[in-house]
């Protein structure tokens, strides 16, 4: 089967998933999908993260008087990049913690589709670093999280659990 077709299932399976959802408010099946490239031109990773709406305004109001809202909160860029920054990071091959550099978000009906990017600069290689993905992990009981990462003609995917929530880029 031609890779693309493999990705293709993939996201097809877990959007099948995510649209068995018995309700908005209480959906069973509580997982993250993450398209992200190696770009050789700008040398950083490339992320694009699909998230529900719902899932991300419930966890990013947490603690706050107000629900924040996707489409109408004023700070609600920061908010999210503030969250990423906890909660989707790189591991450099010195054991430095690479933030994402946030570049913009498409909301959609139910799903959000958030881009960010991992600049690493010359002399560095995405083969040596570690990614984490702990998006939801404490506040949805059984989360999965599942990036597609491509560098040049090679495809691997990872799968982030509440046990192994990173894992290596290379090998």
């Amino acid at each position: 089967m031609p890779r693309n077709s493999n990705a293709r299932m993939l996201s097809g399976i877990i959007t099948g998933l995510l649209a068995t959802a018995v309700t908005a408010r209480a959906h069973p099946v509580h997982a993250t999908f993450s398209e992200a490239r190696w770009n050789p031109l700008t040398k950083s990773i490339e992320v694009a993260l699909r998230v529900r709406c719902v899932d991300l305004e419930k966890t990013l109001s947490k603690g706050r008087k107000k629900t924040l809202n996707l489409k109408k909160s004023s700070d609600i860029d920061t908010v999210i990049q503030a969250y990423l920054d906890k909660n989707f990071t790189l591991t450099l091959p010195d054991n430095s913690i690479l933030k994402p550099k946030w570049s913009d978000k498409e909301v959609g009906l139910i799903n959000i589709w958030l881009y960010f990017e991992f600049p690493l600069g010359n002399g560095l290689s995405p083969g040596n670093c570690s990614i984490s993905n702990t998006v939801f992990f404490n506040d949805f009981k059984g989360q999965k999280n599942v990036i597609e990462y491509r560098e040049g003609t090679s495809r691997k995917v990872l799968s982030f659990t509440g046990e192994k929530p990173t894992l290596a880029l290379g090998g």
